[in-house]
Parts: C-alpha cells; sequence; structure tokens
C-alpha cells in the first residue's frame, strides 16, 4: 500500500499568523468606529467656540484698562481677531501676542455675524460719534483680511461698544445657534446653544 508524501498532507484550520491578521484588522475597525462616534457633538463644537470667544474678549478688556490701551475686535465671516491703537504710529494694528489674542480661524460649518445696530442704548452710545480717520491707502485696501478699523471699540475707561455676536453651526439641516453680547461692559452674555435664533 503506497503512502502519501508528506508533501501533499493538507491541514485543515487556521495558522497563527492568520489569526494575528484578523485580529489585528478587527482591532483596527473597532478603534475607527469608537473615534468616530466618541467626536464632538455639533452642540459641543458651537459651545467650545462660544467660550473661547468669550475668554479671550475677557482677557481683551482686562488687558485695556491695566495698560490704557485702545482696543478693538474685527469680524469676518469664518474669523475673528482684535487690533490695538498704537499711540506712536497713531494707527490700529493688528494684536499677534498673546497667541490667544491673534486671528482665530473658526472651524467648518461655523460662521460669525456680528449685529451692532437696533440694541439696547444705541442712541446713547458715545462711542459711535466718534471719528477714526483713515489714510487714503488704507481706505483702498479691500482684499486684506484684517480690517483697517476695528468695529467694536474695547476702551480703556472699560467701555465697550454694544454687539452681539452671533455663531451659527450649519452642517447640518437644522442649524444651531449661540449668541455673545454685552450692553457696554464686561463681563458678556452667553446664550446656550439652541435650535432657535436669539
Amino acid at each position: 500500500m503506497p503512502t502519501l508524501p508528506a508533501m501533499s498532507y493538507r491541514r485543515n484550520g487556521f495558522t497563527l499568523v492568520e489569526v494575528m491578521l484578523v485580529m489585528l484588522l478587527i482591532g483596527l475597525l473597532a478603534t475607527m468606529v469608537v473615534m468616530n462616534f466618541s467626536g464632538e457633538s455639533r452642540e459641543d463644537r458651537l459651545e467650545k467656540e462660544a467660550e473661547r470667544f468669550q475668554q479671550i474678549f475677557q482677557f481683551v478688556a482686562e488687558t485695556a484698562m491695566l495698560k490704557q490701551q485702545e482696543w478693538g475686535l474685527y469680524i469676518l465671516p469664518d474669523r475673528y481677531g482684535f487690533l490695538y491703537y498704537n499711540n506712536d504710529d497713531g494707527k490700529w494694528a493688528a494684536a499677534e501676542e498673546p497667541a490667544g489674542v491673534a486671528q482665530h480661524r473658526l472651524p467648518e460649518n461655523i460662521t460669525l455675524q456680528l449685529e451692532l445696530e437696533g440694541l439696547p442704548g444705541e442712541e446713547t452710545n458715545l462711542l459711535s460719534k466718534l471719528e477714526w480717520q483713515l489714510d487714503e491707502d488704507e481706505q483702498t485696501e479691500q482684499d486684506s483680511k484684517i480690517p483697517a478699523l476695528p468695529q467694536v471699540f474695547i476702551l480703556s475707561s472699560g467701555e465697550i461698544s454694544p454687539f452681539q455676536l452671533l455663531l451659527t453651526e450649519n452642517s447640518d439641516l437644522t442649524p444651531l445657534y449661540s449668541a455673545v453680547s454685552t450692553d457696554f461692559a464686561i463681563p458678556l452674555t452667553r446664550s446656550a446653544v439652541s435650535t432657535e435664533r436669539p
């Protein structure tokens, strides 16, 4: 009776290497699923951005009073930043230090809208009556991402021009809103994240 050669013998089952590769793939897939589901929610992202703005603005307002220096806020649809009045040059300059006051770009799907008119105390606001002069070359710089003048003034006296900043998260069909506002001084008031526009 002839015997089968050793090479033709076929084992049933998986090798240790095959089992380990399958376990590795399952582990990687499970990690990706957990990371996708444990990310920040839309509400958390919007709340975090509103809180960051509130804290940075508070810091700038306190700095303006301590240094007796005039500051300002500018808002663009996807970013915001601060300016300070340089007495030596007689011009507004972009704040770069500390790093927190430098221009901040918002995450994707979060936009800003600044409201200055129709707020309480608008008629008695002395800041709106100030005349800031611009040089002609500054007025023609339309492509700059940093405006020549702030939209909100933060004065060394502690007075702040009234404003409401609306943050909108619109990555879904139902937008989420949060607003940060002030009437003349710090602290700012912040609304809870909601589907209702404040």
